[in-house]
């Protein structure tokens, strides 16, 4: 994804566009100045280097920057940041451009370039409406409004997950979560940080750790989503930061709504029916629905790469947040908890810094080279690597491992998902039909009928269970195991299988002599067609009289 940036100028109601010129992308259109980030660059940076090349002036002397949209379409990240100014300036215009123009905002030019549509049109929306274009993936998240944050955030996914602090995989089937009845139940979701100790929250728990609530509940994939309105800056600023991950509390007020299940592996599976209260949603670290997976319970750009804030000027904001935090006695347990996490990258460049510092101290004037002071700083020096190289190794070590265990998790939920069942459309219904169809005039030949799909079977299970139960008819296929085939070899052992058990039901050999075998089939017009297969003549003698051999012709006389 290429990273870009640059500057909306407004005064009044009006704003500087400038018309692309030949040599570049969208010729003719009009747009923000701005370009491609340079190594090491900001998105503010970038920004202002830009309008300098672009309109020969330093932005910086003009006013504030401040964030204002960001989206990603056609493989560009592009950050758009909006600058005040007190009157209409004329810009010295590069190669880049052929024309400017402090266009109305209720009245733009109409050949907009695509991408700023969605800039121009953020000066009318209120939250809902920014909201709107996240979930429909016009904006990005997260996107700043007013005095909020406004974040996408994974309520619950479906399917199957592992619990690691029970031991336990867990299956929310998708039909009681994907729906316009439980997005319903979101609307307001108090997002919190970090779960309580009990199971839902009191006014206590409330008060200390709500930092927003869900305002647009939404569907994405086979997970529930929803925009959050993040009010606490500290979250906010957290959100934005790091990687992080959700986790819902549901309630069951009647435990006997879920079932418990052992698996082959003595590993246990529990099968959740409805919940009676959705309680609230929690940030984390890593969730449940993370599936094994690295933390993606919340969409944040700025956080999952591309970031627009240096490690110096993330060091400093944290630092000060740090300090502003110590100096209010009122912050809380709550507060406490997100500064934690926040300022866990600086404490350990600290400790790092400090730890070289104390093993090299500062030379002596009047110390001779090779001295016993020298010899000692330089030994501690040493040991001090020596000791962040082995931490090093034991810290890729466990990351490994902890690779490790995420992927056997992975495969398990993955394997446990094929299994369980999983609602079917009207298209998968017409599969099974005809899949049930065409086993049942091969079935029909040995005077029998197909079995019927199982409830919650999917129709690859259902065409492997088919198959196996013929496959004995064929040669080729009668010693393999079809339900490990993928679909792909079942496409190819599926008809050779329903042709060699055909062939097999047509010419019989293991029918005892004299004796036939009925075969009943539907025409097209409905008409049951009977026919038999075997030897008619072994069958036929048991009615024939017996023969006479003529021995002679006498004459009367």
């Amino acid at each position: 994804m290429i990273q870009a940036a640059g500057i909306l100028f407004k005064t009044g109601n009006k704003v500087l566009l400038v018309k692309r010129a030949a040599g570049g992308d969208h010729v003719g259109t009009w747009a923000t100045p701005g370009g491609k980030l340079e190594d090491g660059e900001t998105a503010a940076q970038a920004a202002v280097r830009e309008c300098y090349e672009e309109l020969g002036l330093d932005a910086e002397t003009l006013g504030i920057l401040r964030p204002w949209t960001r989206s990603q379409r056609d493989g560009v990240d592009y950050t758009t940041f909006l600058m005040t100014v007190e009157a209409p300036f004329r810009p010295n215009l590069n190669d880049e451009s052929d024309d400017f123009e402090w266009a109305d905002l209720d009245d733009p030019p109409d050949n907009l370039h695509p991408g700023l549509a969605i800039v121009l049109a953020r000066f009318k929306m209120n939250e809902l409406d920014i909201a709107r274009a996240i979930a429909d993936g016009a904006l990005v998240s997260p996107q700043r409004y007013e005095n909020i944050l406004l974040c996408a955030m994974r309520i619950t996914g479906t399917g199957v997950a592992f619990r690691k602090q029970l031991d336990e995989f867990v299956y929310r089937d998708p039909k009681r979560y994907l729906n316009d009845e439980f997005l319903a139940r979101c609307n307001g979701l108090p997002v919190i940080v970090e779960h309580p100790k009990q199971s839902s929250l009191d006014s206590k728990e409330f008060q200390d750790r709500v930092v927003g609530t869900i305002l647009l509940p939404y569907l994405r994939d086979q997970d529930v989503w929803g925009v959050a309105k993040i009010y606490d800056d500290a979250a906010a600023e957290m959100l934005e930061t790091y990687v992080l991950s959700t986790s819902p509390a549901v309630v069951f007020r009647d435990q006997s709504v879920n079932r418990t299940k052992k698996l082959p592996d003595g590993s246990t599976l529990l099968v959740e029916g409805d919940p009676s209260l959705l309680d609230h949603l929690a940030i984390c670290e890593v969730g449940v629905w993370d599936k094994g997976g690295e933390p993606s319970g919340v969409d944040s750009v700025t956080a999952n790469g591309g970031s627009t804030v240096t490690e110096e000027e993330m060091k400093a904001a944290e630092q000060e947040k740090a300090d502003a935090a110590r100096k209010d006695a009122d912050a809380g347990d709550m507060l406490d908890k997100i500064l934690k996490c926040v300022d866990s990258l600086g404490a350990r460049i600290d400790v790092f810094e400090k730890t070289r510092k104390d093993a090299m101290p500062e030379p002596k004037m009047n110390e001779e080279p090779g001295s016993t002071e020298e010899v000692a700083a330089d030994k501690a020096r040493k040991d001090a690597e020596e000791a962040e190289k082995m931490k090093a190794m034991e810290a890729e070590k466990a990351d490994k491992a902890r690779k490790d265990t995420e992927e056997e998790t992975r495969k398990r939920i993955a394997d446990l998902e094929e299994k369980m069942p999983k609602e079917l459309s009207d298209s998968d219904y017409k599969e099974m039909a005809e899949t049930q169809a065409k086993a049942d005039k091969v079935h029909a030949a040995f005077g029998d009928s197909a079995p019927r799909p199982l409830q919650g079977e999917n129709l690859l299970a259902y065409r492997k269970r088919l198959a196996n139960g013929l496959k004995t008819h064929s040669k080729a296929w009668k010693d393999v195991d079809v339900y490990k085939l993928d679909a792909h070899v079942m496409g190819i052992a599926e008809p050779q299988i329903y042709a060699d058990a055909m062939d097999a039901a047509l010419h019989p050999v293991d029918l005892p002599e004299g004796n036939l075998r009925e075969i009943v089939s539907v025409d097209t017009t409905g008409r049951r067609i009977t026919s038999f297969a075997g030897q008619p003549k072994s069958w036929m003698q048991n009615f024939s009289s017996n023969r006479r051999r003529l021995a002679g012709i006498r004459n009367a006389s």
